[in-house]
């Protein structure tokens, strides 16, 4: 059904019936006013004549005592119907916005959702501009002997929002969302009875459909004896609709939140004190409504609108595009003194913190299942970083002798907060980066989703282009083994890998071109993956670097702080599952040393960063030709490789099981 041909339906009942003309008409006076819930805004409406729904008894005596409104026998003659399938569509003499709409069943039969998804699912498509909600009974339902959906104009109930509880998300192909639905509801039932639920969708093109599911606790809320507001689905999906002054007057942030805590579920949100940078002074500005501390220390935005910016932060320390930016934020600005410099930390939500992690990490054009599986990980990642540093104690990632020296560059050295906003730990730029809708679907498709291995929270590493193999985790950082971090070839045919810690293997791989999901070179895939000053990068497969003798010894000299002399060999002496070197030998005529781990390795040989230390070595007449393969640690997931598998039609469940074998998607909240 068109939005036009609604639109006239809509017009012509008004036309016909004077008392709904009258109360659509008064719509444009109703008092709203916003309030904030742990932050999130939601919108307060005063609608006197909505007191009929608010105030219905669903009670069996009370139901089974009046005649049922949505039955064709009782309605008024002068209400309209428009006839699809087994339902009628009708405008709602009680409107809460312009063109909200009634549903009903042409049958007398209880309101149940079950059997009746794909109905939904149907009317979400086939009602143009609108969103479909459905009040369970005991939700919000005054009619719950008749099944019946609703609908209102998709501006008036956007579903890509944050809540301030716990709710399940889904976008994705009509086929697709059904079964999702169907499962999500089959899971929330009791002794085959239909869950407590308000559920709501709408069409966001031809192909794909959006649903929120809310789960309810309780019908209404313990203030409803004097403040009567009954939630259903417009109240769960962003405007609290009140019948008296005296009520709208009486809604604050405080009281919307008991209201939620006691007919929703909570969803325990955390946060997360990210390091943005340091420097002798912070030059910064705030905008919009701030408090600060008594100490003027730390600043705490009083609106959802409210950011700062940092001038001048440093991103890409030490890789072959740092550079320096102005940077803007949400959540807190904290300032804290660290001997002679101040840091700049952000405290912010994990949400939010996520969607600037998948939009700096990557193009926010990456396809939707690329954009989960790396919600999924990213958010697994820091509450795995939270969690250790809390636990850690006397963890030492340095050997320096005379004859060796190991490092690996792991995420404990950072003391005064949890996470750095660099490439040593996620890439976060803020609001800096553009935040895409599919971004923001990604998250909330997957609030609160993490990888769990047993009882362990997953360490979901994942870099660039794993060259083809996977990379195991001892081999770049401390010397634990995961066992969802195993030696696999990126490829979906379970194709053998080969020995790469047999240096025989490794050159013959390295050499070669073997065929895996990353090896794809595609622009258009590379765009979904790599932000533009990443895409100054093509050779990240295979890829070479040459060095004459005099280069090689001045930069290994410049980035170690040793005086190798002049070098004459590099020679390595043990390599991880994907063919990375962790041990090579540096012979120099001053001085023989051994260095790791790979990170390491990448920094002795190169200004800023070799891609990778999966590299074997020929000498040329005048130095050495370094020929690698992959960009990055290759441990956890490949983004390119990842890309690629999104493009073929792989879901992030599937992304997620190739690259972390075994490990299970739980929500933590």
């Amino acid at each position: 059904m068109k939005r036009d041909a609604i639109d006239r339906l809509v017009d012509d009942q008004l036309r016909d019936w004077e008392e709904v003309r009258l109360r659509t008409m008064s719509l444009r006076d109703v008092k709203i006013k916003d309030v904030t819930v742990d932050g999130i805004p939601w919108r307060v409406q005063s609608n006197p004549a909505r007191v009929v729904s608010t105030g219905a008894k669903v009670d069996k005596a009370s139901i089974a005592a009046r005649p049922c409104f949505l039955c064709r026998d009782n309605r008024p003659q002068c209400q309209h119907i428009h006839q699809w399938g087994d339902y009628e569509i009708l405008v709602n003499p009680f409107p809460i916005f312009p063109g909200h709409l009634t549903i009903a069943s042409c049958h007398h039969e209880p309101q149940s959702v079950n059997g009746h998804v794909g109905d939904m699912l149907r009317l979400a498509c086939d009602l143009e501009g609108y969103t479909v909600f459905y009040n369970g009974p005991q939700c919000g339902a005054s009619a719950p002997d008749h099944l019946h959906f609703q609908a209102v104009p998709s501006e008036y109930m956007p579903l890509d929002r944050r809540y301030p509880f716990k709710r399940h998300y889904f976008i994705d192909s009509q086929e697709r969302v059904g079964e999702a639905l169907s499962e999500l509801l089959d899971s929330l039932s009791a002794y085959g009875d239909e869950p407590m639920v308000n559920i709501a969708l709408r069409a966001v093109d031809s192909s794909t459909i959006e649903a929120v599911v809310v789960p309810r606790r309780a019908h209404r809320p313990l203030c409803y004896d004097t403040v009567k507001v009954s939630p259903g689905a417009v109240d769960v999906f962003g405007t609290l609709i009140t019948v008296s002054e005296a009520d709208f007057d009486a809604v604050d942030s405080s009281l919307a939140a008991a209201i939620f805590n006691d007919v929703a579920f909570a969803s325990h949100e955390l946060s997360v004190n990210v390091g943005i940078m340091s420097a002798p002074e912070i030059q910064y500005e705030l905008h919009g409504p701030f408090e600060a501390d008594a100490e003027g220390a730390e600043f705490r935005p009083l609106s959802s609108d409210s950011y700062f910016t940092l001038k001048d932060v440093t991103i890409g320390v030490d890789f072959h595009w740092q550079r320096k930016e102005d940077q803007s934020f949400l959540g807190n600005l904290k300032l804290k003194k660290s001997g002679d410099l101040t840091l700049a930390l952000n405290i912010v939500s994990v949400e939010d913190y996520l969607t600037s992690v998948i939009s700096s990490e990557m193009s926010a054009d990456a396809s939707l299942e690329l954009l989960k599986a790396h919600a999924v990980i990213s958010r697994s990642w820091v509450l795995a970083q939270i969690r250790h540093k809390a636990s850690a104690s006397g963890h030492v990632d340095m050997l320096d002798t005379p004859e060796e020296r190991v490092k690996w560059y792991d995420h404990d050295d950072h003391v005064d907060f949890d996470v750095c906003a660099d490439d040593h730990c996620q890439r976060y730029q803020g609001i800096t980066r553009a935040s895409r809708a599919q971004v923001r679907s990604a998250i909330l498709s997957t609030w609160g989703e993490v990888l769990m291995h047993g009882d362990e929270l997953c360490d979901t590493r994942f870099s660039k282009c794993c060259g083809g193999a996977f990379e195991e985790f001892q081999y770049c950082w401390e010397p634990r083994r995961h066992d969802y971090l195993v030696a696999a070839c990126d490829a979906v045919d379970g194709a053998p890998l080969p020995d790469l810690t047999v240096e025989a293997n490794a050159r013959e791989w390295i050499l070669g071109r073997p065929d895996a999901f990353c090896s794809d070179v595609d622009e258009s895939i590379l765009a979904q993956v790599l932000n533009n000053y990443d895409r100054e990068t093509v050779d990240f497969y295979r890829w070479t670097v040459d060095y004459d003798v005099d280069e090689l010894s001045a930069i290994v000299r410049e980035r170690s702080g040793i005086d190798f002399g002049e070098i004459s060999d590099l020679v390595p002496l043990a390599r991880g599952t994907s063919g990375r070197i962790y041990r090579l030998k540096i012979v120099g005529s001053k001085r023989t040393m051994i260095v790791g781990k790979e990170l390491e390795i990448r920094k002795w040989l190169s200004r800023s960063h070799l891609y990778s230390s999966a590299f074997v070595v020929e000498r040329t007449l005048h130095g050495f030709r370094l020929h690698g393969a992959g960009w990055g640690h290759g441990v956890g997931l490949c983004q390119i490789g990842a890309a690629v598998m999104g493009e073929r039609g792989f879901n992030y469940r599937q992304i997620l099981s190739h690259y972390f074998k075994d490990a299970e998607i739980r929500s933590i909240y």
